[in-house]
C-alpha cells in the first residue's frame, strides 16, 4: 500500500504543478477567454465519458497494468506540453492528461476498496486522500515558482521526470493480493451495475453526497475568488484566504482516518454537511478578512471530510462491483466540478454574487434533505 500511496502523491504532486498553469499557458498562446475555458475543461471531460467503461476494466485486468497505463499516459501528457504551440495540441494534452489522471485514481481508489477489512480500507482511504491533498498543496507554489524563475517548458520538463516515477509501481508485489476480497473479477456489466447502485438507497444517498460536495467546492476554484475581490480584497490577501482551505483540507486529512474508525459514518457524514452549508451561506455576509480566514477553514474540513468518507462509504457498499462503484462515484465528481461554474455563472449574471452563493447553499441544503430521506443511516 506504501507504494500506491507513493506513487498517487507525486501524481498530485505532478498535476497541482501543471494544472493551475494551463491558463496562463493557453493565455500566452493568444487563446482566447472560451478557448481557455475550452483547453481547461477537456482534462475533466474525457473522464466523464470513460469514467464507467474505465471502471468495468479496472475489474478485468490487473491493477498494477492499469498503473502502468496511467503512468504512460501522463508521461506523454507532459512531453505533449512541451510540445504544444497552438491550442489544439493543448487540447489534446489535456484529453491525455484527463486520461491518465482518471486511470491512477480510479486504480488506486479500487485497489484499497478491495480490502476485506473495513480497518485496513478506512486507513488506507485517508492515507491515498491525504496524500493527493499533500500533493495539491505542494504542486501549486513549486510550480509558481520554477515559472517565475525559468519557463513554462521547465515545469513540463520536472513534471516529465515525476511521470517517469509513476513506473516505479512495477515494484506492486502480486503477493499484496492475498489480503483482498476474493471475487474480484465480476462478470457484472456497466448497466446492471448501475441499475444495482441506484436501486440501493443508500448508496444513491453517498453518491449524491459526493456529487453536491464537489459542486460547492468547486466555488473556491470559480467564484470564491470573485466574491473576494467585489469586497476590495487584493490578490494577496485573496491567495492567502484560498490557502487556508487547502491547509485545513490538509491537516483534516491525517485524523479522518482515526475519526472514521471511533465516529459513526452519520455522525461525519452531518458535520461535514452542515460545514459546507454554513461556509457557503456565510462567505458573501462579511468582508472581514480574518472572519473569512476563520469560514474559509471551515468550508477546507468539510471538503477534507467529504472525500475520504465518500470514498469508504461507496466501498462499504460496493460489493464485488469496487472498480465500477469507485468509477461512478469519480464520474458525478466531475460533473459536479464541471456544470458548477456555468450554472452559478448564470446565477451570478442574473442575480448578482450573493444571490448565486444562497443559491448554491439551497442546492446543497436540498440534497442533505433528500440524503436524510434516502437513509443514509447505517450506511
Amino acid at each position: 500500500m506504501r507504494l500506491i500511496i507513493f506513487v498517487h502523491f507525486m501524481n498530485f504532486l505532478r498535476h497541482g504543478m501543471i494544472f493551475p498553469l494551463i491558463p496562463l499557458f493557453a493565455h500566452k498562446m493568444g487563446c482566447s477567454s472560451v478557448m481557455i475555458g475550452v483547453a481547461v475543461s477537456c482534462f475533466n471531460l474525457l473522464p466523464i465519458l470513460i469514467a464507467l467503461p474505465v471502471g468495468k476494466l479496472s475489474e478485468r485486468l490487473p491493477i498494477k497494468a492499469l498503473f502502468l497505463l496511467a503512468a504512460f499516459s501522463n508521461l506523454i501528457y507532459s512531453i505533449l506540453l512541451i510540445a504544444a504551440h497552438n491550442v489544439w495540441v493543448l487540447i489534446l494534452a489535456q484529453m491525455t492528461g484527463g486520461f491518465g489522471f482518471l486511470l491512477l485514481v480510479i486504480s488506486g481508489q479500487t485497489w484499497i476498496s478491495e480490502y476485506t477489512e473495513r480497518r485496513i480500507r478506512e486507513r488506507g482511504f485517508g492515507l491515498l486522500t491525504l496524500a493527493a491533498a499533500v500533493g495539491q498543496t505542494i504542486g501549486p507554489i513549486l510550480g509558481g515558482f520554477v515559472l517565475s524563475s525559468t519557463s513554462f517548458d521547465t515545469v513540463y520538463s520536472l513534471a516529465v521526470i515525476f511521470s517517469l516515477i509513476g513506473f516505479s509501481i512495477i515494484g506492486l508485489p502480486s503477493g499484496a493480493q492475498k489480503e483482498k476480497r476474493v471475487g474480484r473479477r465480476t462478470g457484472t456489466s456497466i448497466k446492471k451495475a448501475i441499475a444495482r447502485f441506484t436501486a440501493d438507497r443508500k448508496m444513491c444517498a453517498i453518491l449524491i453526497f459526493a456529487f453536491v460536495a464537489a459542486f460547492a467546492a468547486s466555488l473556491r476554484f470559480s467564484f470564491v475568488p470573485v466574491l473576494f475581490k467585489a469586497q476590495n480584497i487584493n490578490e494577496g490577501t485573496i491567495g492567502f484566504l484560498l490557502s487556508i482551505f487547502a491547509l485545513s483540507m490538509t491537516l483534516v486529512r491525517f485524523i479522518i482516518g482515526r475519526a472514521m474508525g471511533r465516529l459513526t459514518r452519520e455522525m461525519l457524514l452531518g458535520l461535514a454537511m452542515t460545514l459546507f452549508f454554513a461556509a457557503i451561506i456565510s462567505l458573501p455576509s462579511t468582508s472581514q478578512v480574518w472572519l473569512l480566514g476563520g469560514i474559509m477553514f471551515l468550508f477546507g474540513i468539510g471538503f477534507g471530510i467529504s472525500q475520504p468518507l465518500s470514498l469508504v462509504m461507496v466501498s462499504d457498499r460496493a460489493g464485488e462491483n469496487s472498480g465500477l462503484a469507485m468509477s461512478f462515484r469519480f464520474l458525478l465528481i466531475n460533473l459536479g466540478m464541471l456544470i458548477s461554474p456555468v450554472i452559478t455563472g448564470f446565477m451570478v449574471e442574473g442575480f448578482g454574487l450573493t444571490a448565486a452563493f444562497y443559491f448554491v447553499g439551497v442546492v446543497f441544503f436540498s440534497a442533505g434533505i433528500l440524503i436524510f430521506f434516502l437513509g443514509y443511516k447505517d450506511v
